[in-house]
This record gives C-alpha cells, structure tokens and sequence, in this order.
C-alpha cells in the first residue's frame, strides 16, 4: 500500500495547488521565510583554550601615565616595559628574564647554537658518489680518491650510451 500525500490548503493559497507534502516536503507555512535563518542563536561556544584566553588578556588595552602624558597601550607591552624599567633600575631577577626573552627572540646577537652534527664518513661518501655516479653528474676528486679513478668510474657508469654516440 503506498503512502498518500496531502495537499494542504495553504499550498493550495499560496498559489501552488500541484505542492504535495510529504518526506522533505514541509508544509508552507512551516518553512523559513527568506532571510530567517533555521538556528538563530547559533550553535553553542565550546570552552576556550588557555591560549586564547591568555592571549585575550594580553592584548586588552590599558592607560599609563609617563609624566605628564597619558598613553594608552596593551598590557603585553606594559609587562615589557616594566620589566626594562625594572632591570634598568638594576633587578637582577628582571635582567635576567629580560635576557631570556631576548635569547629566546634571537635579539641578543649570539650565534645560534651548533647542531651535533657529525662529519661525513668514507661509507656516506661512497653512498653519495654512487648516487651521483647513477644520476650522471660528475664526481669531484675528494682527498681519499684520485683524479684517474674517478674518470674511470664515470665511464663505467653508462656503457650503453657512449657506445650509442659514436
């Protein structure tokens, strides 16, 4: 037995009498108008992250007297110059965080710190020169290998195409 759908008379008023109302198919008075939004409060805010809270703090504005001028600035740049006016007063707990800060932005000039990286080896050598012998690029001399030999194993290195160009 198939299931009927219904005219209502609102579509029928609406001038469409051929709207039949079923699944997916609301009656007209029921639907959104145009321009009515189906969730009008939105959907829920979720609980904020501490990065963003903390971040919100930081970038609300405050009022500081300097003499005889008032300025306005965020409290992150009035942590910052307290801590300078702090350490040039000669802090030692602000100088050294100050000197951290700086650090950890590179402002301090010191070189980066080294990478424990550890130099090549004969075999990393052997690795590299093979593969670049297999991708065709000639090998420069190093200090363990001659000149002489490392022609020769250019040469050997495709066979099939110098014979081809002759």
């Amino acid at each position: 037995m198939k299931k009927q759908l219904h005219r209502t008379k609102a579509s029928q008023i609406n001038g469409n009498p051929s709207y039949a109302v079923g699944y997916g198919k609301p009656p007209a008075h029921t639907q959104f108008k145009p321009g009515q939004s189906g969730n009008p409060r939105g959907r829920r805010k979720g609980p904020r992250n501490v990065r963003t809270v903390v971040e919100e703090a930081l970038n609300q504005r405050i009022r500081v007297k300097e003499g005889d001028r008032i300025r306005s600035l965020t409290k992150l740049d009035g942590v910052i110059l307290t801590m300078v006016t702090a350490a040039l007063k000669g802090d030692a707990k602000a100088q050294s965080a100050l000197i951290a800060v700086m650090r950890s932005l590179g402002m301090t000039g010191e070189p980066p710190p080294s990478t424990d990286q550890k130099p090549f080896t004969a075999d990393d050598e052997s690795l590299i020169a093979d593969f670049l012998r297999r991708r065709g690029a000639e090998i420069q001399p190093t200090a363990s290998e001659g000149k002489e030999e490392n022609k020769a194993e250019a040469k050997d290195a495709f066979p099939s195409d110098r014979s081809t160009k002759s």
